[in-house]
């Protein structure tokens, strides 16, 4: 009888135990059907290179500059980890400002019993933004969301640090590509095309609050 309740309580304490553990690995952040509102701002170094069908035939780059962001974005899990988040940014960029609308998908990783959670993000998207600022441009002047005609190329890589059940801090290394094709007028020359392209490799930091 002692060695069948000896029994019993080794099953049972291995089996609380096993229970425990468990428990501590899953988890705990960023599951299915869970909500992330983020914001965070940037600081980074962007190149523009643009040619063109003009019989001058210009092209060439303006090196490195410095530029800024200011972005918002609204995350939906739609599997543990795996989020949908369409984001929007306003970035200061050489000879003008513009606004981003970008459709990111977002993968987050769990490493268990710590609040340190790697993710990775790729996103698709337009902007306003007129990286050739020489004569007239048609598109610039149309309402807000019509004037979005460069293409976006996203992608980031960072960390989310939990703080508390609701609030996270984000650190994160972002590239970004903003690609056109414009018209150019000018009292001087014939209209003519021009192609740009504008990379930006930045360091963003913000926060993120967990519904």
């Amino acid at each position: 009888m002692k060695n069948i309740i000896i029994a019993c309580f080794i099953v049972f304490f291995c089996d609380s135990l096993r229970a425990q553990i468990i428990n501590i690995s899953e988890r705990q952040y960023f599951k299915q059907l869970d909500w992330e509102i983020s914001g965070s701002v940037s600081l980074g170094l962007c190149r523009i290179s643009y040619e063109s069908n003009s019989q001058d035939y210009i092209y060439g780059n303006n090196g490195d500059n410095l530029c800024a962001e200011i972005s918002v974005l609204l995350g939906f899990f739609i599997i543990d980890g795996l989020s949908i988040e369409p984001e929007l940014e306003y970035n200061f960029l050489p000879y003008n400002a513009a606004l981003s609308a970008i459709a990111n998908i977002s993968y987050t990783i769990n490493i268990p019993r710590k609040n340190i959670y790697p993710f990775f993000k790729v996103g698709y998207g337009a902007s306003d933004y007129t990286a050739y600022n020489y004569g007239s441009y048609p598109n610039h002047y149309k309402g807000l969301f019509e004037s979005l005609n460069a293409n976006v190329i996203n992608a980031s890589a960072g960390l989310k640090i939990v703080q508390s059940s609701s609030f996270a801090v984000r650190l994160e290394l972002n590239y970004k590509c903003i690609s056109s094709n414009q018209t150019v007028n000018t009292p001087f020359t014939d209209p003519y095309d021009i192609k740009t392209q504008t990379s930006i490799v930045s360091i963003k930091f913000g926060g993120s609050f967990l519904l």
